[in-house]
This record gives C-alpha cells, structure tokens and sequence, in this order.
C-alpha cells in the first residue's frame, strides 16, 4: 500500500498540498484532477525526486525518502514530461533502465522487446528514440515501466497520443497484469472513460485536496449522469417532444436538431425512458459527471 500521511508540500509560495492524507490500496486506482491539481506533483514526492516539507510517505511501510532505494525497487513509472537521449535505440534505453533497477541487462532489453512487440512496436527495437512517433513513444514509456514487474505501476496519461486500437490493447494488458500478476497500478489520466472501464478505485484530487476516494462499483452505482441528448429528424419533431416532456416537469435545452435534457435522479432517467423509442445518450461519462458535481460545476 500506498500511504500519504499529513504531507505538505509548496513550489516557494504556490501551495500545492496541506496535510494530505492518502490511502492507494486498490488493484486498478484512477487519479483525476485538472491541470495544476497537483496529480504531478504526487507522483514526484512518492518517487522521491521532490520532497515534502512536513509529513510522510510510505510504500509497504517503506520511508520515500530514508528508503528510497528500497522504494524505487517496488516501483515502476512513466512520467509525464520523462525525456529519453534521443541518440539512443530503444534496445540500448531498456539494458540501460533495466541495469538501473537491478536487473540483468540483457534480460531487461528480451523482456523489454517482448512488451514492445505485444504494443506492436517490437519492429523498431533498434531505431533511436528520435525517430519514433508521438504514439510509439508513449509506448515505449510504459514499457520501460513494466520492466522487471514491479510491485507498484505509476503511469501519468499512459494513453495520451494514441489511437483507440492501442489504446484498448494497453488498458486491456493493465489489466491483465493486474489480475494475473497482483501488480498495482497508479494511473493519472485525463481520459475519464479510460478510467471508469479499468479502476477498481478512484481518487478525485482538486486544488490539492482529496475531493473523493471511492470504489468504482460504488460510484457507479450511486451517481449518474445529469444531462443527456436526443437527437431528432427534424425541428417540428423537436420542438413537440420538448413541449411534452417540459410539462412532465423536465428542463431542456435545443442544439440544432439535438435536445439537452437535465435529470434530476435515476427515478426522473427512467421516465424520460418511457417516453421516446429514439436512443438517449449521456453527454459525458459518470466520471466526468462526478468530478463536475464535485468542483462546483467546473469542466474537466
């Protein structure tokens, strides 16, 4: 386990945490946050590479900072900003970040290549860094995370920059590991649906306070999503729809040939339900709903 214990933490006089506690016990745990909520910053600390001003922070009651050695050997993480020499090929970056984590190298770079080759990259072991693709590159990174299965899996938007395919193909392998090898995943993402297919917790981080920690069955099945949208043919087919259901106490809003309509509560859903044959769809996901409703209406 993971545990954040009274930590805080200031870049000179931009507070960033004040006596953050933090528990991250789940198989799958999803952080979410805007930009500048902190969710940077918190990988950093538990990696050692900053340090708190008061508090503490422990992996299996390892100390991040006393023990750090110990720490990094249960971890594996891709940052977001990680910068690689571009010279180098991507069988020299794996023996080499291999040896760093006490592994043989050579057993580093065929572990390595393997995951490469499930990510669909393996082709381009021996091309230098600086010729890889934005999508081949975030690829790389979680690779190099995954070396050595660690006990503890760090990635910061490990699915920015690819296509839905490889996508789907790398949440589905998180999960894998997951469940078949007991390895923890830390995943920090913008994309909230990626999040709300794979976490078993979610962590809801907002101004650098922990707004929401919650198992996702629990949050699926307490919230909803509070505006969805009908599309229709024509206006005249609109316009009487939206008379109908107004007077049944709903509030909506017309986008060209789209209906918004706000619900109230899963009882209010399963009306609008009973009304129309034509599909009704959530206009963002329960995620995004909820970090909404928990930030006093701020977009995601």
């Amino acid at each position: 386990m993971i545990n954040v214990d009274n930590l805080t933490f200031a870049y000179g006089e931009n507070q960033i945490f004040k006596k953050l506690n933090l528990k991250i016990d789940g198989d799958v745990n999803g952080l979410i946050g805007q930009n500048g909520a902190g969710k940077s910053t918190l990988v950093k600390l538990i990696t050692g590479l900053l340090r708190p001003e008061t508090g503490a922070i422990t992996v299996d009651g390892l100390d991040h900072i006393d023990q750090r050695r110990a720490v990094l050997s249960k971890l594996g993480v891709m940052y977001e900003d990680s910068k690689y020499p571009p010279w180098a090929t991507l069988r020299e970056h794996l023996r080499f970040i291999g040896q760093l984590r006490g592994m043989d190298p050579i057993i580093a770079e065929k572990e390595g290549v393997e995951i490469l080759e499930r990510f669909g990259i393996g082709d381009k072991s021996d091309e230098k860094f600086q010729k890889l693709s934005a999508g081949m590159k975030q690829k790389f990174g979680i690779a190099q995370a995954l070396l050595g299965d660690p006990e503890y899996v760090i990635l910061d938007e490990p699915t920015a920059n690819l296509d839905v395919r490889a996508r789907v193909q790398i949440l589905e392998y998180i999960q894998d590991l997951a469940y078949e090898k007991g390895m923890k995943f830390l995943i920090l993402s913008h994309i909230l649906h990626d999040l709300e297919r794979i976490c078993d917790k979610v962590i809801v981080l907002h101004n650098g306070k922990i707004m929401k920690q919650s198992s996702m069955k629990d949050i699926l099945d307490k919230e909803f999503v509070k505006t969805y949208s009908i599309r229709f043919s024509d206006s005249e087919n609109l316009n009487g729809f939206q008379v109908e259901i107004e007077k049944k106490g709903f509030t909506c809003t017309s986008k060209g040939l789209n209906l918004l309509i706000d619900i109230k509560n899963k009882e209010q859903l399963n009306q609008l339900r009973t009304l129309t044959k034509s599909e009704i769809k959530p206009v963002r996901s329960v995620l995004e709903q909820l970090f909404i409703d928990l930030t006093g209406g701020e977009e995601y």
